[in-house]
């Protein structure tokens, strides 16, 4: 997540970092080819060398699929290194003190809980019979490093959802599922890995362990906030029931996917 007290060639190189752990091929040349430049630009640009308009950095934002409030934070750094003139730096800079005073550590936290998967899982690994609370045990049994299990222990720690009692870890009664002001490119990222671990889980775990289905069907769209409503009252009947047995031993994840098959209206 990209706050106001960021530079935004951290930004990139943050990006550039996190796409080469996911895809150990990826590279300095690939993540010049996606934001649509030279590799010697970017590397230039990285180093400090050169500077980018602020058109270029609201196409570069737009290349990485930053959401309009990101993107305006990074434009903003941008033109605030960079604008032509002095009064266009300080207001550059002006917009993004007003929008410092909006984020937080909580709040940057609360974004990285509720986009990246493994913070709501480990949420349920604690409850488990055979819960260890060793970070090895943690990151073999959800597939993570240890660093991510670390990171997110303590991220969640901090956010009163998970407390640490006698060695003993456990979720707090009362914490909040869903911690407010999320935005909402944090809720597409973790749909986005949720829907790449159901795929995942299609190939590799067998049936008796997993259950798809899908069903096609016509409606009114008029229906649509009433279809929506059925599917959340289903999805807590259903966790309710299934999650309140006294024996735990595997965290399962429940997801639909309701849309439109329509190009066009």
């Amino acid at each position: 997540m990209i706050g106001p007290d960021h530079d935004y060639r951290q930004v990139l190189s943050r990006e550039l970092e996190v796409r080469c752990q996911r895809n150990p091929r990826y590279s300095l040349r690939s993540f010049a080819r996606d934001l649509g430049m030279a590799p010697a630009q970017l590397s230039d640009i990285l180093r400090g060398r050169y500077g980018i308009s602020r058109a270029s950095a609201a196409n570069i934002a737009d290349r990485m699929s930053m959401g309009s409030t990101e993107k305006e934070i990074f434009c903003d750094l941008v033109e605030s290194k960079h604008a032509r003139s002095q009064l266009q730096r300080k207001l550059a800079l002006a917009r993004l003190a007003k929008q410092e005073k909006q984020y937080s550590t909580i709040a940057l936290d609360s974004f990285q809980a509720i986009s990246d998967w493994y913070h709501f899982a480990i949420l349920e690994l604690v409850t488990l019979d055979d819960f260890q609370n060793d970070l090895t045990w943690i990151a073999n049994t959800l597939g993570i490093t240890t660093h991510e299990a670390k990171s997110a222990i303590e991220r969640l720690k901090r956010l009163d959802m998970l407390v640490e009692t006698k060695g003993e870890l456990k979720p707090a009664e009362d914490f909040t599922a869903t911690p407010s002001g999320i935005p909402s490119d944090a809720i597409r990222k973790f749909h986005q890995q949720i829907l790449k671990k159901a795929g995942q889980a299609l190939h590799m775990q067998p049936v008796e362990r997993r259950d798809y289905s899908a069903i096609t069907f016509a409606i009114d769209r008029a229906r649509l906030p009433e279809a929506k409503r059925a599917i959340q009252r289903f999805r807590k009947r259903f966790c309710q029931e299934f999650s309140s047995g006294e024996t735990r031993n595997d965290v399962y994840v429940y997801a639909t996917q309701f849309f439109s098959l329509r190009e066009t209206l």
